[in-house]
């Protein structure tokens, strides 16, 4: 086979930008040449120039729930969107065309199909997206993480949801170090998804800061860009309350902490399952579909797992889940689990054997 380019269309944000990353890192160990086709938006340009693929950009972006001038704008850009994915498409020629999430997916797996490629999507939450429920009678298969979501798609191959191997790779000793931490210390991760959400971050400071006066807590705060500053002030000088706008290597804060306060992305999901951490789990509850909550739920039944809907958030329910986790993360060797095949190395032989069939 002499052209072993692939192209990775993803877009919005990490929820389905890393997948595809930890999928093109798996198809260049297999000598294919991954390339994503991405939409303009900041925070997935961000996460993608970190990873240094090569990327085409496009000028998308979601699709306005109501019927608008924002909604034309929108299906101008779908059209353009397709007109460019035919043109790269036909120059790159790839093997095949795979499909993480986003509203990018639709045009360039159209133009991929129309092109008669290979096409595949990943599915990473327990409800399915519109983009995916409408490929999924077109492509060639869909992978998807969560058994639940086989009753809303068809001819699928469940995979789980493609996580970081970076993950798998930083030692308890050597994250306290790098991050300053001590190790006899209770360690807090907290988290919102790349882009943090604010009403989410300040709750859960302002706990945490309380509970800080009465027991001694180390607390790593991934805030986001937007949330950053504000957090920041509050805070104000305490030195073991560190707060960041973002971390690309997030591996660090995961094998540091003890306790992981977070939304409950696929990813997230995957990632915590995988590392077994014990997690308090707060959906966004405006996610599509309330598909954040269902994602929880499909961990909910681990003992190291506790969910508080953002409406329930009280100081009392959290402060109550944290002594629990805390209790069970005591009696639990925390440590990534014996895992014989990551999703992505599952995922990248089903497509590789497509390919060559």
């Amino acid at each position: 086979m002499g052209n072993k380019n692939i192209i990775i269309a993803s877009s919005g944000t990490g929820g389905h930008v890393y997948p595809g990353i930890a999928m093109a890192e798996e198809f260049k160990n297999k000598g294919y040449n991954p390339i994503f086709f991405i939409s303009n938006n900041p925070i997935s340009l961000k996460i993608l120039k970190n990873s240094q693929f090569k990327h085409i950009e496009f000028n998308i972006s979601g699709m306005p729930r109501k019927i608008s001038f924002a909604f034309l704008i929108f299906l101008v850009q779908m059209k353009f969107s397709f007109l460019k994915a035919l043109k790269q498409i036909i120059e790159l020629n790839p093997v095949a065309v795979v499909g993480t999430g986003g509203y990018i997916v639709i045009p360039v797996l159209f133009a991929a199909k129309v092109l008669k490629k290979k096409i595949f999507i990943h599915e990473q939450n327990a409800i399915p997206g519109k983009a995916n429920r409408l490929l999924n009678k077109v492509v060639d298969k869909t992978f998807i993480s969560f058994p639940s979501s086989n009753k809303i798609l068809k001819n699928v191959t469940i995979s789980g949801c493609p996580i970081r191997k970076s993950l798998l790779l930083v030692s308890k000793e050597k994250a306290l170090l790098e991050l300053k931490l001590k190790n006899e210390i209770f360690t807090i991760l907290v988290f919102g998804g790349s882009l943090g959400t604010i009403t989410f971050g300040e709750i859960v400071c302002k706990i945490l800061l309380d509970l800080y006066i009465k027991d001694k807590f180390q607390v790593l705060h991934i805030a986001g860009p937007k949330n950053y500053i504000k957090i920041k002030k509050k805070v104000k000088d305490n030195s073991e309350y560190r707060v960041f706008d973002y971390m690309h290597n997030i591996a660090d804060a995961y094998v540091a902490s003890d306790v992981v306060i977070c939304r409950s992305g696929a990813s997230t999901i995957f990632e915590l399952k995988t590392l077994d951490k014990s997690a308090i789990l707060i959906p966004y509850p405006y996610a599509t579909d309330n598909h954040q909550y269902w994602n929880a739920k499909e961990i909910e039944k681990s003992e190291k797992v506790v969910i508080i809907e953002e409406k329930n958030l009280t100081k009392e329910n959290l402060t109550k889940a944290i002594y629990a986790v805390k209790k069970k993360a005591k009696n639990n060797a925390v440590g990534a689990k014996n895992i014989i095949k990551l999703p992505q190395e599952l995922i990248i032989e089903e497509i590789i054997k497509c390919i060559k069939s």
